[in-house]
């Protein structure tokens, strides 16, 4: 209960009830939720929906599809500490379990969608920059699997990768989780 969003919805629920709220979105994820809808989408902006609503209609109905009729590649969702969903997921009901299910997150609520010109790579590699930088740098797995991650990463965007760089990416991300 630490963030704004969630302090918006107080008085709502405390003027219509809580039963009000709960008639929102479903059973396990009641209410609304707001996303930061960005990048290779339409229609940009902020948007509040009720829970549940399927990713297809956030991105297509709402944001208008990938601009200039562009293939939809994925959708990365939950932040920099979140997950990439690519097409055969875009039916999955945006709701916290669903996402982590999925190896994905609500977050804070971004949701950044990539069109067949983007490289996951190259975005892996922008957000896991951040979170190395970000680090608060108390525990080795953190501190040191981060970074040799992306340098991995660095080493495979340069045309420089090979094969065992993959083992050894699932290796440093299964030890830091």
């Amino acid at each position: 209960v630490n963030k704004v969003e969630t302090f918006a919805n107080v008085c709502a629920i405390i003027r219509k009830g809580p039963e009000w709220f709960r008639s929102i979105g479903t059973a396990a994820s009641p209410g609304t939720k707001i996303f930061s809808l960005a990048s290779k989408v339409d229609k940009v902006g902020l948007i509040e929906v009720p829970m549940g609503l399927p990713l297809r209609e956030i991105i297509y109905t709402l944001g208008g599809g990938c601009r200039n009729g562009k293939a939809f590649k994925a959708v990365q969702t939950g932040g920099p500490s979140g997950g990439c969903l690519k097409a055969e997921k875009l039916d999955t009901p945006i709701e916290y379990d669903s996402l982590w299910a999925l190896g994905s997150m609500m977050g804070s609520g971004g949701m950044i969608v990539m069109d067949e010109d983007d490289c996951v790579v190259d975005l892996a590699r922008f957000y896991l920059g951040f979170c190395v930088d970000e680090s608060c740098g108390k525990c080795a797995p953190c501190r040191i699997g981060g970074k040799q991650m992306l340098n991995i990463l660095d080493k495979i965007v340069e045309g420089k990768g090979d094969e065992r760089d993959l083992t050894r990416l699932k290796s440093a991300a299964m030890a830091m989780q």
